[in-house]
């Protein structure tokens, strides 16, 4: 948003001319922030308007022109190289010792050895760029209406010397998009009073609601839609004054008739639209969601597709209106148009945002109705425009408006005391001075004894409670004012949580383990769950949609890190990196239900991935890859870090090698699921392989994680081991023997360790061989032989029973 000082002079006097960046520091600091201050016109001197009287070649220049110019009280020789000139056109000429942007001077010289007293203009060369400009103003010379005074100095006759401040306005200031809006704001830091426009219009006999139908269908989306109905319209420009406005505020002036309906948004805050009234099939206007299969060709010429979530303006065969952001093209103002029909209107801000999202079109008007409009001022801002027009001579206005406001916005109250106000604030503010500066605001403030009740006006529609009333206050009385005290409340010590500790322990553990944290985004598409394997029906599939993804390509809420892993696979193998080790930890998304009727759950996860080279290849050492058993690793080492015991069962986790999968148990929670990627996913992602996940549920880990670490006296007396091999059927798992050995070892067995796996001659087919450490030892004193020998007599006897395993002798 741009305000022309010189243009909001109209509306409040106060000193803020005096020092422009000054007042801009009063504004910012009160919640209207100005992000640039601009000078306009200080850089121009001595351009005259002058009209071209006489057109003649140069006599050595074929490029070149000679022109007789009249100055009003004298007439100068030009000679340029324009061709869009003619005789009478009335144009700006830099006289001698002229300035123009940038430090350029303009002194009498020769062109080719024939005098020229100064140089034609481009509108360039006054400061505007080519986004105010009409495509006939952006190459040659400016020319200047025909009612301009000859002889004039320009920079005052085009209102050239301002200041424009740029706001970077917050979305809930939505009142603060006009100039008007801002004027209450000047206003009340100015220590002045505001001036409105006054608006009136003479209205001929034609029965607007005999010209024109209209309706609202989507009440939800169009809480007011109004229509005027303009007769006898001559199009053509607007005046000059009214067009550099426009430019100062950084919009293209089109025509009268675009022209006053941007001007007004400009204003008053609110967008208008015109229609030629004759393009209209029906002469009704419809407030409706598109139809699947519609398109409209919008004024910037390109044809858009719409979709059923859309809201559009249609008569009675299409649309000729994307609501709230650009009009239609087949139902455009011409210069053939002889009766207009103008629209006000009050959409429902998120509509409007999605849509433009969706198109990738935003304009003026919808950056005004995504941050609310003042639905209360439609029949003002028809009135206005129709006024201006009227003014202009350009058009008749017909009799009445078409108004459709099906529930009128209820007006707001909100009750307080001043001692809740100034306790909110820290503040000692009397009720007097309190309802004075509320007042200065427009929020009418009466008293009812110590109580205050204050009406909101319609155009505010950030305030709802005492918070925001109190903000009010704050901003105006000014927050350098406000007195820096403690806190009354009790402060406590921030400590970390038992959550956090152990998600920075698991952290430090996995990159002590050489992986490399990553942060992804938290979304994901069902595409890749079906590349991870995972079969239909599966709960992965049950995700949050997101309204406004950020692209297509991430529609849901992810509920599972895996997806996110391996897309930072994928890019860093399209780079050539021959090796990956990382791991995320981060939420995942559950709803509880769909559509969502509460909040999904947050579940943390931890998940890595493991590819390429474990080891470089250097004159010492051959090069090494990950395998099974790293991965396997890291997981143990997570476990162990966290003093928890858990049982390793194979695992049918569909995103891994159905053979080379394993998971953690413990009492029936599965920890960690881990293992080599399904071949079929690596093939759907097309990353070259093996790939090693894992996948921690923090949840189910918690629990079990020891906060204190494990201790025990270092051992007084020797270990004893011995070695046991067994011929076991190839059906019987290392857990299973395992379990056994640990079961009836007694209590002198202090750990159990497989350290060979043989299958192969001599062995028979259907068995293995498995070999076995264990490591005896007693606190008490040194073990003997005879201490040990009934505990690997009932193991060796138990095997055999119920495994049916045969111990080795040799």
């Amino acid at each position: 948003m741009k305000s022309s000082l010189q243009w909001m002079k109209e509306y409040v006097r106060t000193d803020y001319i005096t020092d422009p960046q000054a007042f801009a520091d009063r504004l910012t600091i009160a919640g209207i922030p100005v992000e640039a201050v601009e000078t306009w016109g200080n850089e121009v001197k001595k351009v005259i308007s002058g009209k071209i009287l006489q057109i003649e070649k140069h006599p050595d220049a074929d490029k070149l022109t000679v022109c007789q110019v009249d100055m009003g009280e004298e007439t100068l020789q030009i000679v340029t190289g324009a061709k869009n000139i003619a005789v009478g056109n009335i144009v700006p000429v830099a006289v001698h010792g002229a300035h123009l942007p940038g430090g350029v001077k303009i002194k009498k010289s020769k062109l080719r050895g024939v005098p020229s007293f100064g140089m034609f203009c481009s509108a360039k060369e006054f400061g505007f760029d080519d986004s105010v400009l009409q495509p006939e103003e952006r190459e040659g010379i400016w020319i200047l209406p025909d009612t301009t005074p000859i002889g004039t100095d320009l920079v005052s006759y085009l209102g050239l010397e301002d200041v424009v401040y740029t706001y970077e306005l917050t979305p809930n200031r939505a009142d603060c998009f006009s100039m008007v809006g801002l004027s209450r704001e000047f206003a009340v830091l100015g220590k002045a009073c505001a001036r409105y426009p006054e608006i009136s219009v003479h209205e001929g006999e034609a029965e607007a609601a005999r010209m024109i139908r209209a309706a609202i269908e989507e009440p939800a989306l169009c809480s007011r839609y109004a229509v005027r109905v303009l007769t006898d319209v001559q199009v053509g420009p607007s005046p000059l004054w009214m067009q550099m406005r426009l430019r100062k505020s950084g919009v293209r002036p089109v025509n009268n008739i675009v022209d006053v309906t941007n001007y007004v948004m400009l204003e008053l805050g609110l967008p208008l639209h015109a229609y030629d009234y004759d393009k209209i099939h029906g002469h009704s206007l419809y407030v409706r969601r598109a139809r699947a299969g519609e398109t409209l060709k919008t004024l910037d010429e390109v044809t858009r597709k719409l979709t059923p979530s859309m809201l559009v303006i249609a008569d009675a065969d299409a649309p000729v209106c994307l609501a709230g952001i650009m009009g239609g093209a087949d139902a455009e103002v011409t210069a053939r148009t002889k009766t207009v029909v103008l629209e006000c209107a009050s959409f429902k801000g998120s509509d409007i945002r999605h849509t433009g999202r969706a198109l990738g079109l935003r304009s003026e008007a919808s950056a005004r109705f995504e941050r609310g409009v003042d639905a209360a001022c439609c029949r003002q801002a028809l009135d206005r425009c129709a006024q201006w027009l009227q003014q202009m001579s350009a058009c008749e206005t017909a009799k009445g408006i078409v108004d459709v406001y099906p529930q009128p916005e209820p007006v707001r109250k909100i009750s307080f005391t001043a001692a809740q106000i100034n306790d909110f604030l820290g503040t000692s503010m009397p009720p007097e001075e309190m309802t004075d500066l509320l007042r200065t605001l427009q929020f009418d403030p009466v008293r009812q004894g110590e109580t205050i009740v204050v009406t909101v006006p319609s155009y505010r529609g950030d305030c709802a409670e005492m918070a925001d009333i109190a903000e009010e206050v704050a901003r105006i009385y000014g927050y350098e004012r406000i007195p820096s005290t403690r806190p009354w409340s009790r402060v406590s010590e921030g400590t970390e949580s038992r959550e956090h500790a152990v998600r920075e322990k698991i952290s430090q553990i996995l990159s002590d383990c050489g992986l490399q944290e990553t942060v992804t985004f938290s979304f994901m598409n069902e595409k890749s769950l079906h590349r991870l394997q995972f079969p239909a029906g599966d709960d992965v599939y049950r995700a949050v949609p997101i309204l406004n993804p950020i692209t297509e390509e991430y529609p849901l809420l992810r509920t599972t890190l895996l997806p996110s892993l391996l897309d930072v696979l994928v890019r860093n193998q399209a780079v050539k990196n021959d090796r990956a080790a990382l791991y995320e930890i981060a939420a995942v998304y559950q709803p509880k239900a769909l559509p969502l009727t509460e909040q999904p759950s947050e579940n943390i996860r931890i998940a890595g991935l493991l590819y390429g080279k474990r080891l470089a290849p250097a004159w010492n050492r051959s090069e090494a890859t990950y395998d099974f058993y790293d991965v396997k690793g890291v997981v143990e080492a997570v476990l162990q870090g966290l003093g928890i015991a858990a049982t390793l069962q194979p695992s049918r986790f569909a995103p891994l090698h159905p053979g080379r999968a394993a998971a953690y148990v413990k009492d029936g929670q599965v920890l960690c699921r881990f293992g080599e990627l399904h071949p079929r996913a690596a093939e759907q992602y097309d990353v070259a392989g093996p790939v090693y996940l894992f996948d921690f549920d923090f949840a189910a880990i918690l629990p079990f994680v020891q906060d204190l670490p494990a201790y025990s006296k270092p051992a007084r007396f020797p270990a004893m081991s011995r070695d046991l091999a067994f011929l076991a059927p190839e059906s019987v798992t290392n857990r299973q023997i395992t379990d056994v050995i640990q079961q009836y070892g007694g209590s002198y067995l202090e750990r159990v360790s497989l350290f060979d796996l043989y299958q192969g001659a001599p062995v028979p087919q259907g068995y293995k061989s498995l070999a076995y450490s264990l490591v005896f030892r007693s606190p008490e004193g040194t073990l003997a032989d005879a201490d040990i020998q009934e505990a690997l007599d009932a193991i060796i006897a138990t095997l055999k029973v119920q495994l049916n395993c045969q111990l080795r002798e040799s």
